[in-house]
């Protein structure tokens, strides 16, 4: 099952619902459960799971703003219920989700407990965020990350991309963007026009013991024509992760520290960046120009400072145009 065949699906759905507004379609032949995406009676897109006699189901309605969880005693069926079609595509990356988890299970108390964890697990990302409006620095900055992002991911494969997705810690607040078990990588963005990066505290370019540091300087130019959005770069990141087999929950909850969801993103789509460059410089050389926590005394935080891009090239590791 992928997101094309989920589609046409959806689109049967539509072209032969009955009179009463109602249809349904097993997921696919091969699934073992009893698994099926439907469409209520006002329209609202579903998923099924019916459930044979005598499972034991103990569970209570569960009625978000988005998305609604109930059980029908009576015809033995678990009912995922999305009540925003702002959010179907969200909803069709539940299901692929859940589809993944269930499709060979031949237990059906274990199928039903899945799709149940499945729910509350994802029922968070349905939910507006109620954060501040990005500024324009937030979202130049978050394009840089997910550009580097998107390149970590594009080079990997379905056994390591959950790793590259929960290397991104930017959202989180830790001292570097990204943080891998040998190698740190701190991004910082910068318009065309603009000589500096700024450092914002004394730990980003701090290096850590026995782990390499770079500092990636991403380098955009605004393009409302044809420059890529947030939303853009959220789908691209999105499709990765399901080429590969991906976890996308992880993606997901990242997005939602920093108040964002595949709805509210496009939001931002005025802002628009292609990109010039994407250059990797080593900060663990010792005349790297920085100051860090152990480069400085005690006494003095909380630094902020600028770094000049056009004195770093002594440094540079690599460089993508």
């Amino acid at each position: 099952m992928d997101l094309e065949t989920l589609q046409s699906k959806w689109i049967d759905i539509h072209k032969f619902k009955d009179n009463k507004g109602y249809m349904a379609l097993r997921i696919t032949p091969d699934c073992i459960p009893d698994l099926f995406i439907a469409t209520d009676s006002d329209g609202n897109r579903c998923l099924l799971l019916y459930l044979p006699t005598g499972t034991d189901i103990n569970l209570k309605p569960l009625d978000k703003d988005k998305l609604m969880l109930s059980y029908i005693s009576d015809k033995n069926v678990i009912v995922i219920n999305l009540k925003d079609s702002n959010y179907v595509d969200l909803f069709n990356d539940l299901i692929l989700s859940l589809y993944s988890k269930l499709f060979e299970l031949h237990d059906s108390n274990k199928a039903a407990n899945e799709l149940i964890r499945t729910y509350y697990k994802w029922s968070d990302f349905f939910e507006d965020c109620f954060s501040n409006k990005l500024s324009i620095d937030q979202v130049i900055g978050l394009i840089g990350e997910l550009i580097v992002l998107n390149s970590f991911i594009s080079a990997i494969n379905d056994e390591t991309i959950n790793a590259a997705l929960e290397s991104w810690q930017g959202p989180y607040g830790t001292s570097n963007d990204f943080v891998f078990d040998s190698m740190n990588f701190e991004v910082k963005t910068r318009t065309k026009s603009k000589p500096f990066v700024k450092i914002s505290s004394e730990y980003q370019l701090e290096v850590e013991f026995d782990k390499g540091l770079e500092l990636v300087i991403v380098t955009v130019i605004q393009d409302l024509a044809n420059g890529r959005s947030l939303h853009d770069l959220v789908e691209q990141v999105i499709d990765e992760i399901r080429i590969n087999n991906g976890d996308v929950t992880i993606f997901y909850k990242a997005l939602s520290q920093v108040g964002l969801t595949t709805e509210n993103v496009k939001e931002y789509n005025n802002y628009r960046y292609d990109t010039v460059s994407v250059k990797h410089y080593d900060c663990t050389l010792n005349d790297f120009p920085k100051l860090s926590k152990s480069d400085i005394y005690d006494e003095i935080s909380s630094l902020s400072y600028k770094l000049r891009v056009t004195k770093l090239d002594q440094f540079l590791i690599k460089e993508k145009k």
